[in-house]
């Protein structure tokens, strides 16, 4: 009697062991939510809790601003900030952004933004770029963290040409 294993088992083990554990991370982060909206809170949409309203085009920078819902908050080491398409020819100063309030969590030692955040972007007027892509991150104090967010903005020029 032959007793060596059939590899065809063994393969159709492996999906069905990767199908379950990726189901179960799938309802283990639904319960999650679940678990946070039965204990009476509930958790605005990643849009209405970190609303990036602008990238707007002043001069020789370009200012990006966030609407923070009471009750959340962005990680400024979270932050990021890149010209679209990438390899274009135009470049961004580093951000400057204002002191955040210092925060301890399981993260370690934090700044965080509440209520409103506006980046400021040192930009070469004659190759301002038209548009951004912005990372951030950012809790609730519920003591949800969102998944990291990357959008695609267009830059608004309030100055005239």
């Amino acid at each position: 009697m032959d007793r060596r294993p059939n590899p065809l088992n063994r393969s159709a083990l492996l999906a069905t062991a990767l199908l379950c554990a990726t189901a179960a991370s799938a309802a283990d982060i639904g319960a999650l939510w679940s678990h946070q909206a039965s204990a009476g809170t509930q958790l605005l949409p990643v849009d209405q809790a970190f609303a990036l309203v602008s990238a707007e085009r002043k001069h020789d920078r370009i200012e990006v601003t966030w609407s923070i819902a009471p009750g959340y908050y962005l990680y400024r080491k979270r932050l990021g900030f890149a010209v679209e398409p990438a390899g274009k020819a135009q470049t961004l100063g580093a951000a400057q952004l204002p002191a955040g309030t210092p925060m301890h969590d399981e993260q370690g030692d934090n700044e965080i933004y509440r209520n409103t955040l506006v980046a400021v972007l040192a930009i070469q007027t004659a190759h301002a770029p038209q548009r951004l892509r912005v990372r951030y991150q950012g809790c609730a104090d519920a003591g949800v963290c969102y998944p990291p967010q990357t959008k695609l903005i267009d830059v608004v020029s309030t100055t005239p040409h």
